[in-house]
């Protein structure tokens, strides 16, 4: 099928013959599990099962030169490392759960101003050797090249350079420092997508920010208005002055108070609506019936069995289908705890009841 036809009409609340699948990510157990039950090693999944996957241009969008990653100690089930981030965490030996956070690089402007070295859009090798060949690739692909990653995004990049509770604290003791990080980083995401613009079309835009939790955001409506939606709005405009892309937005959790507020500051959609946080994605398409909606399969009904897959999608797919505007996924990464032929049955079951809907 032509996936990029597929979701651009998606995104235009139209009805294409053929419903565009793919999933945000898969755990690593995910597919560990999935080659002892048949998974082809030399094969990814949506190679195998037949949907798409969200690529990215081949160029460094984060710090560059990235710091060194380095073990800094060892334990019996447990590593502290520094990452490519300058982050030093401390991460389990046996499975990839989410590390404990130790140390970020950014505690105040000094650090900030030090770390912009690693911040220029310029420097040589940002983009590979080849780069009009890449770009010149992607342009006869047929699956979803999207614009933007953690990089794009005003609250979980300033996360990553501070830390969750450092950035917290900073929005009252230290103001100037998140504007400072604001305002550089806008004007970085514009020279270095304005030079990607020029060699590539994207299918979408896609901003990150993962800052909710099961019971809402992690800063208020009027933080997020004072120290984000300013700089959404220049860097929304920007792209869009080049070419009317749909914008895309990443966050984990309970949204639903910070939805008015993307979209009066630009943004299409959201994804991926996590019901175990109580996104439920027919009472959001009630409530905002121009947003772009993906995701919100329960991930959890998924791994139970066949029976709990019929009901999770007969329960919310024909009324999303009918409504448009929507891309059917997962509300997260898939877990391994479903399995192969699940997923497989899942995927089957979700163009069933997509072909019932036309």
């Amino acid at each position: 099928m032509d996936f990029r036809a597929s979701v651009k009409a998606i995104l235009d609340f139209e009805k294409p013959h053929e419903i565009c699948q793919f999933e945000w990510g898969y755990w690593p157990e995910t597919i560990a599990r999935w080659h002892r039950e048949g998974l082809p090693r030399d094969k990814e999944p949506w190679e195998v099962v037949g949907i798409t996957y969200y690529h990215r241009a081949p160029v460094q969008t984060r710090l560059f030169p990235a710091f060194d990653q380095a073990v800094l100690s060892e334990h019996d089930r447990t590593m502290i490392i520094r990452d490519n981030d300058g982050i030093v965490k401390e991460v389990s030996r046996d499975h990839s759960a989410l590390p404990r956070h130790i140390e970020h690089p950014v505690r105040n402007m000094q650090d900030f101003r030090k770390l912009t070295e690693r911040l220029d859009p310029d420097s040589p090798g940002r983009f590979p050797g080849k780069w009009r060949e890449a770009a010149s690739g992607l342009a006869t692909r047929n699956n979803i090249l999207v614009m933007g990653g953690t990089e794009i995004s005003f609250f979980g990049w300033h996360r990553d350079l501070m830390g969750v509770e450092n950035l917290l604290m900073a929005y009252y003791d230290q103001p100037e420092l998140v504007h400072a990080i604001s305002e550089h980083h806008v004007n970085f995401l514009k020279r270095l997508y304005s030079k990607l613009m020029e060699e590539v079309e994207f299918d979408f835009i896609f901003m990150w920010e993962d800052m909710s939790y099961k019971n809402g955001p992690l800063i208020s409506p009027r933080l997020v208005r004072e120290f984000m939606l300013p700089y959404y709005r220049e860097l929304i405009g920007f792209f869009r002055r080049r070419r009317d892309y749909k914008v895309l937005l990443d966050s984990d959790g309970d949204v639903r108070q910070l939805i008015p507020l993307f979209l009066e500051a630009g943004v299409d959609g959201l994804l991926p609506f996590e019901c175990a946080a109580g996104m439920d994605i027919r009472e959001i398409r009630k409530e905002f019936p121009e947003l772009i909606i993906a995701g919100g399969i329960d991930k959890r009904e998924i791994a139970r069995g066949r029976e709990h897959i019929d009901r999770e999608l007969e329960s919310k797919l024909p009324f999303m289908f009918q409504q448009g505007g929507y891309l059917p996924s997962l509300d997260h990464h898939v877990p391994p705890d479903v399995s192969f032929q699940d997923f497989r049955y899942y995927l089957e079951r979700t163009r069933e009841l997509y072909r019932d809907c036309r």
